[in-house]
């Protein structure tokens, strides 16, 4: 390939990946990145539109001027944010550049903006796609700056001949492209290493604009019977959740559920939450927000979530949180004891939650509850109903005639809606009737969000205080990555229970797990492969934080102390016996070093007669004769011209030693040199170790020859 199209295609290659790194921004829509994309891949034939075309110039004044109008406009009205304004102007600036290239600063103008929109989009998106984005352009870029160099040095040294000179075949070899290869991979290694050890922020960088993912019905305030049932269809992933090694086998941990949201009023068809009472979490001195008192003698759980951003403010964990460590500006706690952020996040937040499960003995739960053991404003709160009909409040009461105690009722309850309705995603409306009443008595099939509404208004009708909750179920379980990935299809409703002196329990009568076990198949490795690649460059690489600094830095000093250890424990342990198996071995061995060295000894003597310094020179020579078989010539040529005999360019070896006819003292080494070098550049004959001492004699002679 030759020089021009090579470094053509490069800086074209370098304005596509720059295009690249935009659409992962969302900032530019896909159609309107193709049309770009076509206007600037039309700018390749610039050279037969420039001479076709009238007036090229002053048509790109006029293009020049309306874009500023529209940049004026775009700033203050169109554009989304700041930065979606500025980056529409760097690529009118790289189409001006592309369509109106005449020297070598507008070609270092487009390498500088394709660079700028590089850096643009690194800070405004988290996909992984910017990996290779990156990696591309690191070749493209090692490319395209060499072929550039190359460029303008030519036309520099040569301007009349630099076309002819590039365009000569064998000029960017194969092995030009493999050496600029591993160069990008060094500045590759290198630019993480610098990534990985320079001091990092306190807080990982926001986008400037909000990456708001398919926001999740069902994490408002307010939720209607019925609304989410297609998001239960939808596979993106909501959070990735991960436990400590220890506690990470999916098998131990069957039943969870993140919990989101709770509501304790229903008006027949909406359930909301109707105390507004926030209360600001304690931030500890170590960075925690502590939620709640941890119980004594109770197991926990750790866990880091990875929550993206769905456009609800909730925080998720499981039942019990007692604290939460993250880069959050605040947290509060609502009245039904849900966590909730300030503001709904603009990106990806990941946080470590402790949460202490639910383990009660049903034995506490035996014993007969009065009204007055519930606590009045809890009564007020979690007993409320609506009008409900008369079929509700008489199924209620059926279901708890002769209990005796509200575990037995729940039980029931439980029992009678997992066992007599039916699981769908289909929701059509059949009669008129309330939904409930059409859910209980009719149609007889719904989602979760039926059955756990209906668990509560029974519950309720029965004297037995429940609140509904919004979350997601338990995941999918990643076996690459070692973490639950959490989708939208997991969105979950179910039932709390209050029970004095035990609190808040689960309770789920949804017979869920049958149908997803025949809706929804498990994701194929390959899948799991890239979905934990993501997990790990959001983990390790945009959110890698000055916490994460600390622990691999006390990770190392932790190894370099053992490893130090087992240096220590080796030295003590082989010394004595190194001591030993030396004493043995002079014992047995000594008259035999002795001669040995005795003979070294008569060599050097033997040989005090030749020169260290002619043996290392001629050594030196023989090996920078293996790289360049010439070099002693380019020697001689540096020399001769220090003396004021410089060789001109269009002169052959033996034209140039003629120049030399009036100075005997160094045309007789540089004949003899002349020879040598003819007969290794022409000949194909290395110089033999004989004729490499003669050569460095003949140049230390050239160089001491008087002047």
């Amino acid at each position: 390939m030759s020089f021009p199209l090579l470094f053509k295609l490069t800086l074209y290659g370098l304005t596509l990946d720059a295009l690249a790194a935009l659409y992962l921004t969302d900032l530019i829509a896909g159609p309107t990145l193709l049309v770009v994309a076509f206007a600037l891949g039309a700018s390749w034939w610039v050279d037969r539109l420039r001479p076709a075309i009238p007036n090229y110039r002053r048509l790109w004044e006029v293009i020049t001027v309306v874009f500023l109008v529209y940049a004026v406009l775009d700033l203050a009205f169109l554009a989304e944010s700041f930065m979606a304004a500025m980056l529409h102007l760097l690529v009118f600036l790289l189409a001006y550049k592309l369509y109106n290239a005449h020297s070598h600063r507008d070609l270092l103008d487009i390498f500088l903006l394709t660079f700028l929109m590089l850096v643009s989009s690194a800070l405004l998106t988290t996909s992984l796609g910017f990996l290779a984005v990156f990696c591309a352009y690191m070749v493209l870029g090692v490319w395209g700056s060499i072929l550039f160099h190359l460029r303008r040095e030519a036309d520099h040294a040569m301007p009349d001949r630099s076309g002819d000179a590039l365009a000569a075949p064998g000029l960017v070899t194969p092995g030009f492209m493999w050496s600029s290869l591993g160069v990008a991979g060094a500045a590759l290694i290198l630019t993480l290493v610098i990534f990985f050890l320079i001091p990092r922020l306190g807080r990982t960088f926001l986008p400037l604009r909000g990456e708001y993912g398919p926001l999740a019905t069902g994490f408002s305030d307010h939720v209607a019977l019925g609304v989410y049932g297609t998001i239960q269809n939808d596979p993106t992933i909501v959070m990735r959740v991960s436990f400590a090694e220890d506690v990470v086998a999916p098998e131990r941990l069957p039943g969870l559920r993140w919990r989101g949201v709770a509501f304790d009023h229903f008006d027949g068809r909406t359930w909301e939450l109707a105390n507004a009472t926030r209360t600001q979490v304690r931030r500890a001195r170590d960075g925690q927000f502590v939620v709640g008192a941890h119980a004594p003698n109770a197991p926990f759980l750790s866990y880091e979530v990875m929550l993206e951003p769905i456009g609800a403010e909730v925080l998720f964990g499981l039942p019990r949180v007692t604290a939460v460590q993250g880069r959050l500006a605040n947290l509060v706690v609502d009245g039904a004891e849900g966590l909730v952020l300030p503001r709904p996040p603009n990106s990806r937040i990941r946080y470590l939650a402790v949460s202490q499960p639910e383990r009660v003995r049903e034995g506490q739960l035996r014993r007969a509850v009065r009204s007055t053991d519930y606590p009045p404003r809890l009564r007020e709160a979690y007993l409320q109903l609506p009008a409900v009909s008369p079929r509700v409040r008489a199924l209620a009461q059926e279901l708890a005639a002769g209990a005796r105690t509200p575990l037995e009722i729940t039980r029931r309850v439980e029992t009678y809606l997992n066992e007599n309705l039916r699981y769908s995603l289909e929701l059509g409306r059949q009669t008129d009737l309330d939904p409930l009443d059409e859910f209980l008595f009719e149609r007889k099939t719904g989602n979760c969000e039926y059955f756990a509404a209906a668990m509560a208004v029974l519950l309720r009708a029965a004297g037995v205080p429940a609140r509904v909750v919004n979350g997601f179920q338990r995941g999918e379980w990643n076996d690459v990555g070692r973490y639950f990935a959490v989708r939208q299809r997991d969105a979950h409703s179910w039932v709390e229970v209050y029970f004095p002196g035990a609190g808040w329990l689960t309770f789920d009568p949804s017979p869920r797990a049958a149908f997803d076990a025949q809706a929804f198949s498990v994701s194929g490795r390959i899948s799991q492969y890239f979905d934990a690649l993501r997990m790990r460059w959001s983990r390790y690489v945009v959110d890698y934080n000055v916490g994460d600094q600390a622990l691999v830095a006390m990770e190392l000093r932790r190894q370099s102390a053992a490893f130090r250890g087992r240096l220590s424990l080796l030295w003590e342990t082989w010394t004595p016996k190194i001591r030993r198996s030396l004493r043995t071995t002079w014992r047995n061995h000594g008259s035999a070093a002795l001669a040995v060295g005795a003979l070294a000894v008569a060599l050097l003597i033997v040989c005090r007669r030749t020169r260290p310094g002619d043996l290392a020179a001629a050594w030196l020579l023989r090996v920078r004769l293996r790289r360049t078989p010439v070099v002693f010539y380019d020697r001689m040529l540096r020399l001769l011209a220090r003396r004021g005999y410089p060789r001109p360019p269009q002169s052959t070896a033996r034209e140039f030693l003629e120049r030399l006819e009036a100075e005997p003292e160094i045309r007789a080494p540089a004949a003899e040199l002349t020879t040598l070098y003819e007969q290794v550049r022409f000949g194909g004959q290395p110089l033999t170790p004989a004729e490499g001492k003669r050569a460095a004699l003949l140049l230390r002679q050239l160089e001491a020859a008087p002047r």
